[in-house]
């Protein structure tokens, strides 16, 4: 059976046989070739051919006999006056991961084949990290981190995620290979009865069937029974599926943490400028931060090498005449109990079980059938965002329960509806976290919703996110299409959504356009210009992944106003304010005005911010008197050695400020460039000496 990508118009094409990787076929949504939109044809000779997902047939192919080819009709029909169209193409507009099978007369099958359906803005190597990383988070959160296995070396000290337990399974594998090249040096073999052509004077025992053969033919050689030794025994086939697995994970885990090192790297670039633009006691974190960074990179440098180290003893063993069969889910067998050498390699695979966490059948079902889905851009969201709130304290184990009663052990193959709060222990607010929920007030139904539960207060603010398949930037009317999601699935919420009880304080667009993103959207006909971070876009894939975190340290901060909270551990810290200063009252009140920064740290995460003071508005007077004497200033400008959403200038630790849209405190001339779609850029007209950091 093969896969191509066909064209249908009068007559079928054939353009090309899609991506195989030797065990899957890959295409993607709206795939165009040459300027025509494709479909998946099927070549295969079958009485029937189906597609299935999740075990169910979905849909039956017609076969046209001229092109000698299988696929999907479009039909249409009319109904009420109106003329109808199938809405959904295989190949086309469905997206996912299907079975095609092709079956006989009597409906048995005869052939199958998986092919994945990306979404069309997405790679199909984003698809397959995608993947990657949804099976690797859910196994990090089902991880008891109390265990003795998560000590230093395990543990990146950053983002206080865990490692997988590199040293015990190193170990393993080493005492496997050792164990594997004794066993492939004297293997076990059985008796196996063959018929094959053999020289009659090879003939052991002749029958009456041979001497017929030999009358007849005269060739000298007749088909006879011969007895051979083979090592395709069934243990053989499960150590190779042993070492499928162990080659599978060190992959895995290798390619995991060359992203999150890649991750590092960029941040520790960020670093570097800030700490040429600034000097003195607010270079005290960033460079204590630095050396974490470096330690963890040191760290994940000297794992990726003994990764390297693993796959490469793994595939040598895989490539050893033993292992050239098929593989077989290990089980328990005479041999593995008896051989001294089997029973080994039997055991070692026994502890390799242990590193992993424990997960239920069922839920490794669900968590596979996750991976089929046409929302995996959405679930692997959803974990991102679960990952980024365990180091704000959300535990993990309450999140994967919660699926387990809710979802897996319902045979469900989706997450949908899904609501949940969460404590959130020595944090002055708790989390909670809506997916696909349908508000039945309005009968919205965002991707996400997140909300923030002041403890003190008892008040919710609350912020949306939607996700967007789209690449605006290549797309024909891509502006047009992105003000009108910006509209529809961000602006709406804001205005509507949880009204009268509660207000979202910001909505927000997530997508895969890399080549824009704006943390704080003004457009002239939805909000007024003095408005503040309340409409965002970003983009967020496998390869860049970064844009999450600054997203949730605008919501902590600006959003929900927790202005003392670290960004990384979301604890409470004390401020310094400095740079007091009085600035002499202008305009018809005439009142001074105090002005000042605050600097935050954090010894734990080391991590600094600072709310500063924007001279601009304050010198316009837009604050008044409050009535317990105090002046209600503008909002804090925030600034963060990396990763800023108020738009950081090019040579220079300075941002812009959103209320006025000026610099607070320009040494030099400056232009500011503003759009909707790209947000803005600052770009001074001189240069500013640069220093090296010591």
């Amino acid at each position: 059976m093969k896969l191509f990508n066909i064209v249908v118009n009068d007559e079928v094409i054939c353009k090309s046989e899609l991506q195989y990787d030797g065990k899957e076929y890959f295409s993607c949504e709206y795939n165009k070739i040459q300027g025509e939109m494709t479909q998946i044809g099927v070549r295969v000779e079958a009485a029937e051919v189906v597609v299935q997902q999740f075990g169910q047939s979905i849909l039956a192919l017609f076969y046209n006999e001229q092109a000698d080819m299988w696929y999907q009709e479009s039909n249409s029909w009319v109904e009420n006056n109106f003329k109808h169209r199938t809405d959904g193409i295989f190949g086309i507009n469905v997206g996912g991961s299907f079975e095609v099978v092709a079956l006989d007369k009597q409906g048995l099958e005869l052939e199958k084949v998986c092919v994945n359906i990306t979404p069309g803005t997405m790679s199909i190597e984003e698809y397959k990290i995608m993947q990657q990383e949804v099976r690797h988070l859910f196994e990090i959160f089902s991880y008891d981190l109390k265990d003795d296995i998560f000590q230093e070396n395990n543990l990146l000290r950053r983002v206080q995620m865990p490692l997988f337990p590199l040293e015990t399974f190193q170990q393993l594998i080493l005492k496997t290979d050792t164990v594997f090249n004794e066993l492939s040096e004297r293997p076990e073999v059985e008796l196996r009865q063959i018929t094959k052509k053999v020289h009659v004077k090879d003939v052991r025992k002749w029958t009456p069937a041979l001497i017929i053969e030999d009358a007849i033919k005269q060739q000298g050689k007749v088909s006879a029974i011969t007895n051979e030794r083979v090592t395709d025994l069934r243990e053989n086939r499960m150590i190779k599926f042993m070492m499928d697995e162990y080659l599978k994970r060190a992959k895995n885990e290798l390619e995991a943490e060359q992203r999150q090192k890649q991750t590092f790297q960029l941040e520790m670039d960020e670093l570097h400028v800030m700490l040429v633009q600034t000097s003195g006691e607010l270079t005290v974190k960033p460079r204590q931060l630095l050396g974490v960074l470096q330690k963890d990179i040191a760290l994940l440098d000297d794992r990726l090498k003994q990764w390297k180290t693993i796959i490469q003893t793994i595939e040598d063993n895989i490539h050893n005449p033993l292992l050239e069969v098929e593989s077989e889910e290990p089980d328990e067998t005479h041999l593995f109990r008896m051989h001294p050498l089997y029973s080994e390699l039997y055991d070692q695979y026994l502890q390799y079980e242990n590193l992993l966490p424990e997960l239920t059948d069922t839920f490794r079902l669900f968590i596979q059938s996750l991976l089929k889905s046409p929302t995996l851009y959405e679930v692997w969201m959803l974990l991102k965002i679960i990952q980024q709130l365990t180091q704000w304290g959300l535990d993990t184990k309450e999140f994967i329960t919660d699926l387990e009663q809710n979802y897996s052990q319902l045979n469900t193959h989706v997450i949908s509806g899904y609501r949940k709060k969460f404590h959130l222990k020595d944090r002055p607010f708790d989390i909670a976290i809506y997916y696909d929920y349908t508000f039945e007030e309005t009968g919205y139904r965002p991707d996400f919703v997140i909300g923030f539960l002041n403890k003190q207060t008892h008040r919710w603010t609350f912020h949306t996110l939607d996700v967007k398949y789209k690449n605006y930037s290549v797309m024909k009317n891509g502006r047009a299409n992105y003000l009108a999601d910006l509209n529809r699935s961000a602006y709406r919420y804001l205005q509507e959504l949880l009204r009268p009880q509660h207000i979202v304080q910001s909505a927000t667009l997530v997508h895969l356009d890399d080549a824009a993103k704006n943390w704080n959207v003004k457009p002239a006909n939805l909000l007024p210009h003095t408005a503040h971070h309340q409409l965002a876009h970003f983009m967020l894939s496998p390869f860049r992944s970064e844009n999450l975190h600054v997203y949730f340290k605008r919501l902590l901060h600006e959003g929900s106003q927790y202005e003392n909270c670290c960004p990384s551990c979301g604890k409470a810290r004390k401020g310094v304010q400095k740079n007091i200063k009085i600035i002499s009252g202008k305009g018809r009140s005439g009142r001074n005005k105090h002005s000042w920064k605050t600097q935050y740290t954090c010894d734990d995460c080391n991590e600094l911010w600072v709310a500063n003071f924007c001279s601009d508005c304050s010198y316009n007077n837009r604050n008044n008197l409050s009535a317990n004497g105090a002046f209600d200033y503008p909002r804090p400008l925030y600034k963060y050695p990396t990763n800023n959403y108020n738009i950081q200038v090019r040579d220079e630790w300075e941002v812009h400020c959103p209320t006025c849209n000026k610099l607070s405190y320009p040494e030099r001339p400056y232009t500011l460039t503003d759009d909707d779609f790209l947000g803005p850029t600052v770009v001074y007209h001189t240069r500013k000496n640069r220093r090296r950091i010591k």
